[in-house]
């Protein structure tokens, strides 16, 4: 029987007859594939679905400090699992998977050849996003620690100097602020940076969209580092929800994910 299927009679076991308003709170880096997921949901649903996007770390702590879902989904597994673990989240499942890219100015002489070496130098400024709060900046630190296996003190140089530019606690007073798109290349276009580290799904959205004013690489396979996307659901979600949670890991779902440029989880679990 279809691992999906097997979900979804699991969760039906326990799901209660609920609102058909659904609340979920997301990783910003799904925002394009989880908007038209939402709509074409919509289409063939009586829910409405509020989707409100943020910094994943951020979002798990405001789930942890009562604020009420119906489903979330994390660029990080493990920040799913830790809702599973206290109790306010369902089985936690993987949705997909993504990358580490770097989107430099076109002229730029940096390549993912030259990329560490370019970092090893004292001039040469990241932008990145925030750990702790965004997992976009954890798996950046992640990296940065893969440099400091075979360059001993470079993770706290690069740590130093790097400009944390996104994936910072949205300001509670502007909830726009969440859906907000952050102008993240003003920092290459003013020099503030030298290149970004970013989301592959969103770098590459970023160069096709500039009319070749960036160039976009991946990280250097010895140094890469794969981001596990998780999804999880509320212990009060509604019949409806359950019916959105299997939308985004069926086909139709998962081609979505792929569009916007995501590993769908059943290709990375068959490249293993």
């Amino acid at each position: 029987m279809p691992i999906v299927v097997l979900i979804a009679l699991f969760l039906a076991t326990f799901s209660p007859a609920g609102a058909e308003d659904l609340r979920v709170l997301a990783a910003g880096s799904l925002k394009r594939p989880l908007t038209v997921i939402a709509k074409e949901f919509e289409k063939t649903h009586t829910a409405h679905v509020e989707l409100v996007f943020g910094p994943a770390g951020a979002l798990r702590d405001r789930i942890i400090g009562g604020e009420a879902f119906d489903l979330y989904v994390t660029a990080a597994f493990p920040q799913a699992q830790t809702l599973t673990e206290r109790g306010l989240a369902r089985t936690s499942v993987l949705l997909a998977r993504n990358k580490l890219c770097a989107p430099v100015p076109d002229d730029s002489p940096i390549a993912s050849e030259t990329l560490v070496p370019a970092l090893l130098k004292p001039e040469t400024r990241p932008g990145t996003s925030t750990p702790n709060t965004d997992p976009a900046g954890d798996y950046t630190w992640t990296f940065f620690q893969r440099i400091d296996q075979d360059h001993p003190g470079a993770f706290a140089a690069l740590t130093a100097k790097a400009r944390m530019l996104f994936g910072g606690v949205p300001k509670r007073s502007d909830a726009s602020t969440e859906n907000a798109p952050a102008p993240l290349t003003r920092a290459l276009d003013d020099h503030t940076v030298d290149l970004l580290i970013l989301y592959c799904s969103g770098a590459m959205s970023t160069a096709e969209q500039s009319a070749g004013k960036y160039r976009v690489f991946e990280l250097p396979p010895l140094y890469t580092v794969d981001a596990e996307y998780g999804l999880t659901l509320s212990t009060r979600a509604s019949s409806s929800a359950i019916d959105f949670f299997l939308a985004m890991l069926s086909p139709n779902g998962q081609a979505t994910l792929r569009r916007f440029g995501f590993t769908p989880i059943a290709e990375a679990i068959a490249k293993k």
